[in-house]
C-alpha cells in the first residue's frame, strides 16, 4: 500500500491520476458523523456533571453565608444583653416569675436609666437613658422571638433567662436563602 507523501499517517486508498498526471489521494483516518455525534455526546454529558457541581457548590456557598450571618447575629445582640444584665443594679421589668418581650434594667451609672431592650418591627432595640433606641440585629435577619423571664428569688440580686429565635430574612423562596437559629441563656446581675 503506498503513503501520501505529506502524511504517514494517511494511507493512500485510490491513486487515481490527475487529467494532469498528478496522483489524487483520498484519506480514511477522518471522523464520521456516528463518531462525531459519540464525541460530542460524552462532551456534553461532562459539561452537564460540572455545571451540575458548580451550581451545587455555589448554592452551598450562599447557605453558608446566611446561616453564618444569623449566628453572628445572634451571638452579637446575645453579648451585649449579657453584659448590660451582668451591669446592672437591678430589674424594672418583667417581674420575679413573669416573661414578657422587654426588658427594662436599673443601672448603676444614673445617666442609663432605664436600660431598655426590645423587639420592635422583628429587629431587638436597645435603649439606654435619652439615648436610642439602636438597632442591635442587622437588616438582612429577622427575630420572630425574644423573650425575657425574670428567674430572681427574693433577697437575690437577680436573674433572667434569655430566649430569642432569628430567621435570615428570605425575600424569596429559594430555600438555600433559609436560615434559623434559637438561642437561650440564663444571665445573673453581678453589677459589675
Amino acid at each position: 500500500m503506498k503513503r501520501n507523501k505529506c502524511s504517514n499517517a494517511c494511507p493512500v486508498v485510490n491513486a487515481k491520476r490527475s487529467t494532469t498526471g498528478v496522483p489524487m489521494f483520498k484519506c480514511s483516518n477522518a471522523f464520521t458523523l456516528i463518531e462525531l455525534l459519540i464525541y460530542l455526546g460524552i462532551v456534553a454529558g461532562l459539561l452537564v456533571v460540572a455545571g451540575a457541581f458548580t451550581w451545587s457548590i455555589i448554592k452551598g456557598s450562599v447557605k453558608s453565608a446566611c446561616v453564618r450571618e444569623v449566628q453572628q447575629n445572634g451571638r452579637l445582640a446575645m453579648e451585649i444583653i449579657t453584659r448590660e444584665i451582668k451591669a446592672a443594679s437591678g430589674i424594672n421589668s418583667p417581674i420575679a416569675g413573669e416573661s414578657a418581650d422587654t426588658l427594662s434594667l436599673i443601672m448603676s451609672d444614673t445617666s442609663l436609666n432605664p436600660t431598655i431592650f426590645e423587639l420592635l418591627n422583628d429587629q431587638i432595640l436597645l435603649t439606654q437613658g435619652i439615648d436610642g433606641p439602636y438597632a442591635l440585629t442587622a437588616d438582612q435577619v429577622l427575630v420572630s422571638n425574644l423573650d425575657f423571664t425574670n428567674l430572681s428569688y427574693a433577697d437575690t440580686p437577680g436573674t433572667i433567662r434569655i430566649e430569642m429565635t432569628l430567621d435570615y430574612n428570605n425575600t424569596g423562596t429559594q430555600p438555600e436563602y433559609n436560615a434559623s437559629i434559637d438561642l437561650i441563656t440564663t444571665v445573673s446581675l453581678t453589677g459589675e
